[in-house]
């Protein structure tokens, strides 16, 4: 919905820097873009609005001056635009670790690296719960140093533990957000541990799908890039039920 309505404002969306003509001015969105996307867009004289979050820079940073010494091991989807960005500044001696399986085939590739020492940190809106469960495995397989820096987004973990409070509050939960949103699924699942009765929708259209009589108590939660707008109409919708 915001994508569109910033199309309608004459923003064009493209996947790659080989749909842009040189000299233009081009947006990198929050979740930034892989290193070499910015060298590309460098040689092609783009004006780079980069709008990245700062806590994701932050991490860059990190691992930047971690990798020298440092195996780095990113605890996140491998398919998120997020990780694909952070991993792609951490050199040759890197894995991301996205299910539990994972850690101990990074463990393989610690080993070959001849590295003592172990710096793991996380894509911002990964599970809190999952990202402590890795660490103790990891640092229980290894044998030499693990660092490790929980850079979940603060916000990302509040959303987390409310939705986890509220969800033993109430017996049935609409979790509102894009439904390719990583932080926005996590919280459905995180609902789902507590009730059966969970629903992810996008807009108001997806609601009017949903059976809601007055002897529900129901609970809303937001993911982080919900437009407090359309928040907002599902609360009004819900209040015009009673």
């Amino acid at each position: 919905r915001v994508i569109k309505d910033l199309e309608d404002k004459g923003m064009i969306t493209v996947s790659n820097l080989d749909q842009v003509p040189e000299d233009s001015k081009v947006i990198f969105r929050a979740h930034g873009e892989k290193k070499d996307v910015y060298e590309e867009a460098n040689k092609k004289n783009l004006e780079v609005i980069d709008l990245t979050c700062g806590k994701i820079r932050i991490i860059r940073n990190k691992i930047l001056k971690q990798k020298d010494n440092s195996f780095i091991i990113i605890i996140g989807k491998k398919n998120h635009p997020e990780t694909i960005g952070t991993y792609s500044y951490a050199g040759d001696n890197a894995s991301i670790v996205e299910f539990e399986e994972d850690i101990i085939d990074s463990l393989d590739l610690v080993l070959n690296s001849h590295l003592k020492r172990i710096y793991v940190c996380a894509q911002t809106t990964f599970s809190s719960k999952l990202f402590d469960l890795y660490v103790d495995k990891i640092k229980e397989l290894f044998d030499g140093e693990v660092v490790f820096d929980k850079t979940i987004c603060d916000a990302t973990e509040k959303r987390q533990n409310e939705v986890r409070e509220l969800a033993h509050c109430v017996n049935k939960m609409i979790i509102v957000g894009g439904k390719k949103s990583s932080n926005t699924k996590e919280l459905y699942l995180i609902a789902k541990e507590v009730l059966d009765d969970v629903y992810l929708i996008q807009d108001i259209n997806d609601i009017k799908d949903i059976s809601i009589s007055n002897s529900n108590i129901v609970g809303i939660m937001a993911g982080a890039s919900t437009p407090d707008v359309v928040v907002l109409e599902i609360v009004d919708y819900l209040d015009k039920l009673k």
